[in-house]
């Protein structure tokens, strides 16, 4: 019952002290909203004013302990099948070991696109890059595209008719790649190559693939080392942490809601520092990969997740609507800092969210489903 090919879901940064999200829904396409509009709806946020504008009250301060999350959750420590014996905790703060994962306290501009269709979503997925290339190149003559694998590169083929796009100023990345030789089914950059690349006339030279044939260490040193030597008139640094600044990232989202090679609970998704690491024992095959980490992700000006179809129905309703426990659920740790996070859906993929009830305060983000 959509009123066009697709529906935004603006979801508006607010006051990081307040935690709250505000979101609002308009049929697409239409007019941008005036400033005025936006900046009342951030007002509403901050204050907490009833304006008639829905918003999700978030955990405040997202349930952050200053030394980090304790090991033991609660007053008591019970071994199953014996009686609660007395409290061992010594206080807030005190003995506690900081927790490998945080919540984010980035203010990120997020928005849920729905397309009626997977046809009219990757139209819209191309449309998406298409305007990211002109601005880039327009701003400092170069456009920086990051390519995640899975079922991404199947969706690209509507970029190599696309209008719009300068190729020859155009430098193509991989968020991450498996370590195996280029020829391999297994390879992102052979399928990122078979669905686009040999269809368009970028430089191979400014086609950034993993080096074959190396231990896995060596290939993430390698492959950092390249991105190193990329200009940085082409390719920024930011200015917290000196981490690349893409100008977009293509993110699928696994079952377990892992994106790149950054799984759940492990340890690359709570590095903090460095633009690129190896990964020796992958939970989903091959074994051998290398990322870059959530760091360079969220330092780039605009992100999209690309998640289509039935399958992924589930992982996006625990994603958008579920509020985990960090580094459960490695897609809510993405969100660019001072950039643009962007969900595009389908309606089958959408099929588990509940919309229409983002705004009641009580209900949402729930910690079950």
């Amino acid at each position: 019952m959509l009123a066009s090919s697709h529906m935004r879901l603006s979801r508006l940064p607010c006051h990081t002290s307040k935690r709250c999200l505000a979101v609002r829904a308009q049929a697409a396409p239409s007019a941008p909203a005036p400033a005025a509009g936006k900046a009342s709806t951030r007002q509403h946020a901050q204050e907490g004013k009833d304006d008639g504008q829905p918003f999700i009250n978030l955990i405040p301060n997202n349930g952050r302990w200053e030394g980090g999350i304790p090991p033991v959750m609660g007053a008591h420590l019970m071994a199953s099948g014996v009686v609660s014996p007395v409290s061992v905790s010594k206080g807030a703060g005190i003995d506690v070991t900081p927790h490998p994962f945080q919540y984010h306290d980035t203010d990120t501009d997020v928005t849920v696109l729905l397309y009626v269709t997977a046809e009219k979503a990757q139209a819209g997925l191309a449309k998406l890059v298409v305007e990211a290339a002109q601005a880039a190149v327009k701003a400092k003559g170069a456009f920086t595209l990051v390519l995640s694998g899975g079922s991404l590169p199947s969706l690209l083929a509507p970029l190599a008719t696309a209008k719009g796009i300068d190729w020859a100023k155009t430098h193509v990345f991989f968020v991450d790649e498996r370590n195996v030789p280029h020829s391999s089914p297994d390879s992102t950059y052979k399928a990122a190559q078979e669905e686009l690349l040999s269809k368009v006339p970028v430089p191979p030279a400014q086609v950034y693939a993993i080096a074959e044939g190396l231990p896995v260490e060596q290939a993430a040193i390698q492959y950092e080392g390249r991105l190193i030597s990329v200009p940085a008139a082409a390719l920024p640094r930011s200015a917290e942490g000196g981490f690349p600044v893409f100008d977009l990232i293509l993110l699928g989202l696994g079952p377990d809601g892992h994106v790149a090679s950054l799984f759940p609970n492990r340890g690359e998704t709570a590095v903090t520092s460095g633009w690129i690491l190896p990964v020796k024992n992958s939970p989903k095959p091959p074994p051998e990969r290398i990322t870059m980490t959530l760091p360079v992700i969220n330092a780039a000006k605009e992100v999209a997740f690309v998640a289509l179809g039935a399958g992924k129905a589930e992982i996006v309703q625990r994603t958008l609507e579920v509020q985990a426990l960090p580094g459960a659920l490695p897609a809510q740790l993405v969100r660019p800092r001072g950039g643009k996070l962007k969900w595009l859906l389908d309606v089958p993929s959408a099929e588990h969210l509940d919309v229409a009830s983002w705004g009641e305060g009580k209900q949402w983000p729930r910690s079950t489903f």
